[in-house]
């Protein structure tokens, strides 16, 4: 798979697990830039590019946006790197705020059926992230929602908010 596409994943993770508690958190915008600073998730990507695209499809689509992310996860071949790396995103802003909300939950759980990897090597990798996903039980009361089921239960932010994201920001990191 192309890294820029890849890349550009991540960060449509990174937006959709920031949105879908509907609270957009300072705390969470300093996490995206930290991971593109340290980590280099994000790199050779215009950020601000790729943030005005994905509130342009926020716009026109609403939760769609969430029902996209999870048919082109689920439709990508994605190598067991790649897709600890898509769980990583999302484990990271979740926890950015320091409080785990219900969508968040279940968005995880939703964006992990998509992911072929095992729960060993989620746990090997993770340790015990309980409180956004039992690795030890199958979860599949989540697995079997369709895309359109599981994103009406999603309460998205306000577009304003939205809008007002700064990733250009540099007093934040």
């Amino acid at each position: 798979m192309d890294k820029n596409k890849f890349k550009k994943i991540l960060f449509k993770v990174a937006f959709c697990t920031m949105a879908c508690d509907g609270d957009i958190d300072d705390r969470e915008i300093t996490e995206i830039k930290l991971m593109d600073k340290k980590a280099n998730y994000f790199a050779d990507i215009n950020l601000s590019n790729e943030l005005d695209q994905l509130i342009n499809n926020f716009k026109a689509n609403g939760v769609g946006i969430i029902e996209g992310l999870f048919d082109e996860v689920a439709q990508t071949d994605f190598n067991s790197i790649q897709e600890l790396l898509i769980l990583e995103v999302a484990l990271r802003v979740i926890y950015a705020d320091k409080i785990v909300d219900e969508n968040e939950v279940k968005f995880f759980k939703f964006l992990r059926s998509k992911l072929k990897i095992s729960n060993n090597i989620i746990s090997d990798r993770f340790g015990d992230i309980s409180d956004v996903y039992d690795l030890k039980q199958n979860n599949e009361i989540e697995i079997r929602k369709t895309n359109h089921e599981f994103a009406e239960t999603f309460k998205l932010p306000k577009m304003s908010e939205i809008i007002q994201i700064d990733l250009k920001n540099e007093n934040m990191v």
